[in-house]
């Protein structure tokens, strides 16, 4: 029992020092253009919003084991923030949201819930204007094999083609519409029966 609470208590110091350093890095991007600023200002600002990260480590870190989705959405708050400081108020206000929406913990009906998919294609089309490494995008012989695999089944199954056009259009961060989510739905009820399958054989 003992054991366990000290592991508790380390990953906590873990993810409040990284959270400190989360918004210490935050403060002085959205700052260094603003002149008069002083390093205990910056102290003081970064002990005020590590305080309303720790708000949200904790439920992420028990949800998924990653405190560092919070870190992670300060980075994300650090690249859209524009103009001068725009206050503790709204950081806490935008965090709340990005967390909400990395991290749910909030039941949707059906209107909200409509935008999601709004959601997806925005974080898709940004997912395209990210850089990627150029060994990334190299295909080994047992990825071209694969996708050798691939064309044989999209060619003798109309229904598999139909899903690699989704994936491309996922892929390439375009809308999907209700026959696309159809194909996503029939895919989904088919992976437990196909990976039933596979085991028994």
């Amino acid at each position: 029992m003992n054991e366990s609470r000290d592991q508790s208590t380390a990953v906590e110091e873990q993810w409040k020092r990284g959270l400190r350093i989360s918004c210490s890095r935050f403060i002085r991007q959205v700052l260094w253009h603003q002149p008069g600023v002083s390093s205990d200002w910056v102290e003081t600002l970064t002990e005020q919003l590590a305080s309303i990260a720790e708000q949200h480590a904790g439920f992420a870190d028990e949800m998924f084991g990653d405190w560092k989705i919070v870190s992670r959405a300060i980075d994300y708050l650090a690249m859209v923030h524009d103009g001068p400081w725009r206050g503790a108020d709204w950081f806490k206000a935008s965090l709340d949201v990005l967390i909400e929406l990395a991290v749910p913990n909030t039941g949707l009906d059906a209107d909200t819930a409509a935008f999601l998919p709004d959601l997806q294609r925005g974080i898709g089309q940004s997912l395209q204007t990210v850089p990627v490494d150029r060994n990334e995008m190299k295909l080994s012989d047992e990825d071209v094999s694969h996708v050798m695999t691939l064309r044989d089944a999209g060619e003798q199954f109309g229904l598999v083609s139909d899903l690699f056009d989704v994936c491309e259009k996922i892929s390439h961060g375009e809308p999907l519409d209700e026959s696309d989510r159809w194909i996503l739905r029939l895919a989904s009820n088919a992976a437990p029966f196909t990976r039933v399958v596979r085991k028994g054989n």
